[in-house]
């Protein structure tokens, strides 16, 4: 595979992948692509927007004390008085950060090269960065969570979702679902882990538990946790850090980009409700043409005392 270098000049493409022609139009071919939408998959939650408040973070607060999960007290008489009670709050804050990226090329590649790599092209596919950016984030975030629900000493096994299972169900207010996301490796590790086990062996039971959910984003189900898979958890130490939680643990707020200004200049587009912006522009003087997307987004973990969540720190080997 050639590395192409910007700016992207049709020296370099050419005696890389052959001289000017239109080869496949319009086709940006995705290679080694992870496909889970973890906004669509329901992995990350969002919390709002900084649009116009001055400050790169947003906070959320909570509160608890009060409604369904504070009983009322016992009187002893009908003229006791009532001690009134106590109400707990909470923020959580989420910092946005600055993620970018950008290509160039010049004049002379965007006349005489294929479709393929046009930088006016690139530009449309630049939102879709913005799915593999959180992914990435969201990886980072779980790998902080406090709390390991198995042995970082040996590989995945059944015996560590059984452990994590329970770890959910002890945890106050866990309303049943629950997602995990590991290293493919881990996934493997698991998955031979099962394949051992007893009541498990029969091709119909193993079939059971392993089918493929793929029109859903994820691997598999096992003991009522969906299961996704992802390149970008961390390995560190000789370990991996998986991570699941109830959906809401990890969440994501943007800085909403739609009052941004005149940029007709810089040829816009805008996704405010996702902090993007994307810019094109060209230089005469050195004959090349650039564009740069720019996401204004932060990933966070919300307060485990609300959202179960639980690290799945295993060995890679």
């Amino acid at each position: 595979m050639a590395v192409l270098n910007s700016p992207l000049l049709a020296a370099d493409a050419e005696s890389s992948i052959g001289r000017s022609f239109q080869y496949l139009p319009g086709l940006i071919r995705q290679q080694l692509a992870e496909r889970f939408d973890v906004a669509a998959g329901g992995l990350i939650a969002s919390v709002g927007d900084v649009a116009g408040s001055g400050s790169d973070t947003i906070r959320t607060r909570r509160a608890t004390g009060y409604g369904w999960s504070k009983a009322m007290a016992s009187l002893a008489s009908e003229t006791q008085a009532i001690a009134a009670s106590p109400v707990t709050v909470g923020v959580d804050d989420i910092t946005i950060g600055r993620q970018g990226l950008a290509f160039s090329e010049s004049f002379q590649h965007a006349i005489q090269d294929d479709a393929m790599l046009k930088v006016d092209d690139l530009a449309g596919y630049m939102v879709d960065s913005y799915l593999a950016t959180l992914r990435s984030l969201l990886c980072t975030t779980g790998a902080t969570f406090a709390t390991n629900s198995a042995d970082p000493a040996a590989t995945l096994d059944v015996n560590d979702w059984i452990a994590l299972r329970a770890d959910f169900e002890e945890t106050a207010g866990f309303d049943g679902r629950a997602v995990a996301v590991l290293h493919p490796v881990q996934v493997a590790h698991l998955r031979s882990s099962i394949r051992s086990e007893t009541a498990l062996q029969y091709p119909e039971s193993f079939e059971l538990y392993q089918r493929m959910q793929a029109e859903a984003g994820f691997r598999f189900t096992f003991l009522g946790i969906d299961i996704y898979a992802s390149q970008d958890v961390s390995l560190s130490g000789g370990d991996y850090y998986g991570f699941a939680y109830q959906p809401g643990a990890i969440a994501y707020a943007v800085g909403s980009t739609a009052q941004m200004g005149d940029l007709s200049d810089a040829n816009p587009i805008l996704v405010p409700e996702w902090g993007i912006v994307v810019t094109r522009k060209t230089d005469g003087q050195s004959a090349t043409k650039r564009v740069d997307a720019n996401a204004f987004v932060g990933v966070g973990k919300l307060d485990p005392t609300l959202f179960a969540q639980f690290l799945i720190r295993s060995n890679a080997t």
